[in-house]
């Protein structure tokens, strides 16, 4: 998972918690495919990216590779205060009296996960201390590695597993060596475990969770996001363009479905990112990715400078005026970019300072003014490739602007404009086929963009009488299909997600349309009927009289 790693030795992870842990090792003492159960890949190593998946056998589209259940699940950095339990907000009014955890009440405090954790505090003779609510407290920073380190008491297997990840902390910066610091004193002196957990173990579990931790529910508000801890799915690497995706289920469970055909003995990747970070470029994905993740990309997307094709970082040559600038090597941050077509050269700085200036102006729009955007789109089509990521950005967010915020609903919206919604979600479809491969979220989340315009268009012709009903039917039947296509792909995806509600609304409307679509096609029936017997009529008399003649 990346380009160093710092893994526990046999020797640490024996004084760490000393008897077996029930692992199926190898003779190498690795952990083996086989310990998962029955899955689609087996395990590799390599000193460059550390443990990987490699597939088993071919593995078609739509399979899947495996599931896994979240070894713990918490909150992310900078939390305020809430249930530890079921996530909800909290204000003080309730707190646990074993352990001091403010809770929503009863019914959470009696939660068996709950008690077992009361229950470690109360061993210690300590109680938590939260002061302030509503604004971020750093202590709740603490909770998702203590329940990593209580692994070590409750299920040594898993712990295990987790303690083989990497936790890069060569590459750890000054501030975060502090905030380390910090949470390892709290969990180690003021909570009171410092018998059960070394400093070194705490750090590293921190480091852990740094690396591999997956965002598993965006809050409604800001602070009320959870990460959980996958340790097999943290087996697999990043790749830009992956080949399987993960769909998280309604029980924060994993699953893990190829996207495309995966070939035995090919590796089984993952992306990192957001699917919105897809159709971004190299030099800004490599980046981020850095500075998250701490390691440097290398894959076959990132090496290559047309991005297979797509040209999603070519900046217009100011030299010959119709070619484009790419970076020489796309793997070297400060890479030299020149011209395809003439001997036209810039520095990074250069590149980076023009782009620097035109994501100041679009982080500048407000939302609610999509015609500034619109505006930026007619400008930069002077200055970057028509797939660029700075344009293909501006379109997704006018993407969802158009049919979502007030004022621009879409019965308000004009046909030329829902036109122009449809075309952005196409340019970015044939992108994400690319880039994001297969049944993608991101393909999911174009395609139901999409259809409520396709709809409204195929409603506005049809009322203002443009088409006849068979064609509208036609219409609702591709509408349809396109609905069930949205519901294969969102459907899966835990309910109380973006993405799993409009799979659930894409499942209630295409029932709504199918019972619309049946009344139309009897009536179309009954009319083709009708039609068919009157020209039959006409038919016969023509016939009658001919042979008269």
């Amino acid at each position: 998972m990346g380009s160093y790693s710092y893994c526990a030795s046999g020797k640490q992870l024996a004084s760490w918690y000393g008897e077996s842990t029930g692992l199926r090792m190898d003779a190498d003492q690795e952990p083996t495919a086989a310990d998962h159960g029955d899955v689609l890949y087996s395990i590799g190593k390599s000193d460059t990216v550390g443990r990987y998946m490699v597939a088993k056998r071919d593995i078609r589209p739509g399979e899947v590779v495996f599931t896994d259940q979240p070894a713990v699940i918490g909150p992310d950095n900078n939390a305020v205060p809430m249930c530890t339990v079921c996530w909800r907000k909290v204000n003080g009014s309730y707190v646990c009296s074993g352990c001091g955890w403010p809770l929503c009440g009863e019914k959470c405090r009696n939660n068996e996960s709950h008690r077992r954790e009361c229950s470690f505090f109360q061993e210690r003779g300590k109680k938590v201390e939260i002061v302030g609510f509503g604004k971020p407290n750093r202590i709740y920073d603490a909770i998702l590695p203590l329940r990593v380190l209580l692994l070590k008491l409750t299920n040594k297997r898993i712990y295990r597993l987790v303690c083989l990840l990497m936790d890069h902390q060569e590459n750890e910066t000054q501030s975060q060596k502090k905030r380390h610091q910090t949470v390892s004193d709290l969990i180690r002196h003021t909570w009171g475990f410092n018998r059960d957990f070394s400093a070194s173990e705490v750090k590293h579990v921190l480091g852990i969770l740094s690396v591999n931790s997956f965002v598993v529910h965006d809050g409604e508000e800001e602070g009320m996001d959870l990460i959980g801890l996958y340790p097999w799915t943290s087996l697999m690497s990043h790749a830009c363009i992956p080949n399987v995706k993960i769909v998280t289920r309604d029980d924060f469970s994993y699953v893990c479905e190829a996207t495309v055909p995966i070939k035995a003995g090919d590796e089984i990747v993952t992306s990192y990112h957001h699917y919105y970070f897809h159709l971004f470029g190299t030099m800004y994905r490599r980046a981020d990715i850095k500075n998250t993740w701490s390691f440097d990309c290398i894959c076959y997307r990132c090496a290559d400078r047309t991005e297979q094709g797509t040209y999603v970082s070519a900046v217009n040559c100011d030299a010959c005026k119709y070619s484009y600038l790419l970076p020489v090597d796309p793997l070297n941050y400060n890479t030299e970019w020149k011209c395809l077509d003439c001997n036209n050269k810039e520095t990074n700085q250069v590149i980076s300072d023009r782009l620097d200036k035109l994501e100041v102006e679009i982080d500048a729009v407000e939302k609610t003014n999509p015609e500034k955007y619109e505006n930026l789109l007619r400008r930069m089509r002077y200055i970057l490739h028509e797939n660029h990521y700075l344009i293909t950005d501006v379109k997704r967010r006018l993407i969802d602007i158009y049919g979502h915020l007030p004022g621009f609903e879409l019965n308000k919206l004009s046909k030329e404009t829902l036109e122009r919604k449809v075309d952005f979600c196409d340019h970015l479809l044939s992108l994400a086929n690319r880039l994001s491969p297969g049944q993608s979220e991101m393909k999911g989340y174009l395609l139901w963009e999409r259809h409520g315009c396709t709809l409204r268009l195929a409603q506005w012709d049809w009322f203002r009488m443009k088409c006849t009903t068979n064609q509208y039917v036609n219409s609702l039947r591709a509408v349809c299909d396109n609905l069930r296509e949205i519901i294969g792909i969102l459907g899966p995806i835990r309910v109380d997600s973006v993405e799993g509600g409009n799979g659930l609304k894409a499942k209630q409307e295409l029932e709504e349309l199918d019972k619309q679509l049946e009344q139309l096609e009897k009536q179309t029936q009954y009319r083709d009927t009708t039609l068919t017997l009157r020209q039959y009529r006409a038919d016969s008399r023509f016939n009658r009289r001919s042979i008269a003649l």
